[in-house]
């Protein structure tokens, strides 16, 4: 039996305050499970090793004064460790080779506890997966260079810890987690998206980065390499991103953070505040490194990148989406893999790692789950896949992996010359392309308002200057969703500038829509009439709903629009098909949805998190039914 029935959007609202008042009472999460460690009373664990200081350390409690910790390395006594209350820790050089450690510890009672933990020996260069068991790393090393490395996502200087022998990569108690404790927005940010300190324990991925010097001067090829110790994300991939945390955190140039900017004007005015999160252009591009994974923790990409914020408004929400360049000036030109499975394409030349928008408060699921409904129509949408990511080796929750609506994504869907593509939104404004390209839509809307579409020569211009099927398909998804962003926000539409009598249909120069931020659909009441609203709602800009009603008023258009729309009821969002939908989608992020609470404590609760997924759930069931009604009361019986 659920917790929450799902009832309007003065009912969401009223639960969101709620929950967001309850957030003091939600319990810590627990503590991570230590490495392979057999426990007794008294108890002792190995939970880390400092490679820099070289020094093993690990955690004791038991009856009385401790007396003694011994540390054996493949069956030959180590030493003695130093104990310092409740904590021990000795000094190793390892081996490149299998070791085993056994630590034995003597309390006051004189009952021995005992803990062992095996490393397997792991080689930089080889091909690598995510997953590894403890291990001892072995870095490049030359006669004439120095290795240097550093494990905290910095890129390696001449000052960085020098390697002498393998690094110990274990999964770590206790080790920080600095970036996860950086307000990422702040702190007259409404309470309803004010940054939160992680939960509890921030999990940990190792990060090594190489790169040998001659003295200062940097030679060769350097490297970088994540991995995630006893630990996995069961069905879901995972991204590591590895940068020079000032990129992300500097007051003066870091992307992700209120910084200078919000300290000279943070425009209290603005709902959304201001912030070096809110700029955009080359200006405010940084390099990072880009790592990959499949769900089987075998690498698909590995390469530098550029990386920009993504997104307006949301930018100001405590976790951001990240927008990726393959660029020349970082390494490969492309994303050469194949991230998506029910795509085609295996390059790519921009992604975006999304935190849902702004419904990475309520569901996390939205927009991915309602484009991918579409999948079997014409409209151009973004592939979407659930990923885990990692910053400088810190847990940093619940992503999509995301195509990018641009000139590359056209280009490579359509097989088109890229530098002919012209991208408009809103009322036609010009976002891509050259100066002058938006004249052939602004010619389209004057055509429209100076003519009579209800006249047959009239809807044959307007079909000769945009595609009319790709816009019925358009308008039905929006209205269906009830989208309230939509039709006044979000519009974005494209041509191909040179049009090709006989090519392909994306070179016929006609206008097509591009679908997207649907992250305020379906939510609230079922019965809303969008439709209504499309058609007679005052309130909204001219421009955005100029083209649905004149061309309302050609009967071949009509009909054609309501019985695509009772076939996209019929098929697309049965009842039967979007609920199953939605359940797959669910059970693919449900597992990880504990460990993202903890981190960001967005959606407040693991049972806010439910209740939002249920209530796409019943609006799926109950909105088809609604929505032949509001069809019936805007053109008569069908």
């Amino acid at each position: 039996m659920r917790t929450f029935r799902y009832r309007s959007r003065s009912v969401l609202w009223a639960l969101t305050v709620s929950l967001v008042a309850c957030r003091e009472d939600v319990p810590p999460a627990a503590p991570i499970e230590g490495p392979r460690e057999e426990q007794s009373v008294p108890y002792v664990s190995i939970d880390g090793m400092d490679n820099a200081t070289r020094l093993l350390r690990g955690t004791i409690q038991g009856q009385g004064d401790i007396k003694a910790v011994e540390v054996y390395v493949d069956g030959v006594l180590l030493g003695w460790a130093e104990v310092h209350g409740d904590q021990w820790s000795i000094q190793w050089l390892p081996a490149a080779r299998m070791h085993a450690i056994d630590v034995v510890a003597h309390d006051g009672s004189g009952t021995p506890a005992r803990a062992s933990l095996a490393l397997q020996p792991l080689d930089f260069d080889t091909p690598h997966a995510l997953y590894q068991a403890p291990s001892l790393l072995t870095l490049p090393t030359s006669e004439s260079a120095t290795t240097r490395y550093t494990l905290d996502g910095s890129t390696p200087t001449a000052d960085s810890p020098r390697y002498t022998s393998p690094l110990v990569l274990m999964r770590s108690e206790g080790e920080p987690a600095p970036l996860s404790r950086i307000p990422t927005n702040p702190p007259e940010t409404p309470v309803d998206w004010r940054w939160l300190p992680p939960r509890g324990p921030v999990g940990r991925a190792a990060v090594v980065r190489f790169q040998q010097f001659q003295d200062a001067t940097p030679v060769g090829a350097s490297g970088t390499r994540s991995y995630l110790i006893d630990s996995s994300h069961g069905p879901l991939p995972v991204m590591s991103l590895t940068v020079d945390a000032e990129h992300f955190f500097g007051f003066e140039h870091g992307i992700y953070v209120p910084g200078r900017i919000h300290a000279e004007d943070p425009m209290p005015d603005w709902i959304w505040g201001n912030g070096n999160y809110h700029q955009s252009g080359k200006d405010w591009e940084r390099p990072l490194h880009v790592e990959w994974f499949e769900v089987d923790g075998q690498p698909v990409i590995s390469q530098g990148a550029g990386v920009r914020i993504h997104g307006s408004g949301s930018a100001a929400l405590p976790h951001k989406s990240l927008r990726l360049y393959a660029k020349e000036d970082y390494g490969p030109k492309t994303f050469r893999a194949a991230v998506f499975p029910d795509e085609t394409l295996d390059e790519y030349t921009r992604l975006i790692v999304r935190t849902s928008g702004q419904d990475l408060l309520y569901s996390k699921i939205r927009d991915c789950a309602l484009q991918e409904l579409l999948r079997e129509t014409a409209l151009h949408l973004q592939a979407c896949r659930p990923t885990v990511l990692y910053l400088n080796g810190e847990y940093w929750g619940l992503h999509e992996l995301r195509e990018r609506y641009d000139e590359y994504y056209l280009a490579s869907r359509h097989g088109i010359d890229r530098k002919k593509v012209a991208i408009l939104e809103l009322n036609g404004v010009l976002d891509t392309g050259e100066e002058g390209d938006e004249s052939h839509y602004l010619a389209l809307l004057d055509f429209v308002r100076s003519n009579d579409l209800s006249l047959p020569e009239n809807l044959a211009h307007v079909e000769s200057m945009m595609d009319v099927d790709d816009f019925i398909d358009y308008q039905i998804a929006e209205i269906f969703f009830a989208n309230p962003d939509w039709p006044q926000n979000n519009v974005k539409f494209w041509r191909y500038v040179e049009p090709e009598a006989q090519g392909p249909a994306a070179k016929d120069g006609r206008w097509r829509w591009l679908l997207y931020d649907l992250d305020g659909a379906f939510l609230g009441d079922a019965d809303y009439d969008a439709l209504a609203r499309v058609l007679t709602d005052e309130s909204l800009p001219e421009w955005s709903v100029l083209l649905i009603r004149k061309l309302m008023t050609n009967a071949d258009f009509k009909s054609r629009f309501v019985s695509r729309f009772l076939w996209h009821l019929d098929n697309t969002f049965r009842e039967e098909r979007v609920t199953a939908h939605l359940a797959s989608l669910t059970d693919l992020v449900a597992a990880e949805m504990p460990a993202h609470i903890e981190r960001w404590g967005y959606p407040v609760s693991l049972a806010s998190w439910r209740y939002y997924v249920d209530a796409m759930r019943d609006y799926a069931t109950q909105r088809p039914t609604h929505v032949r009604q509001h069809l019936e009361a805007a053109f008569g019986p069908f």
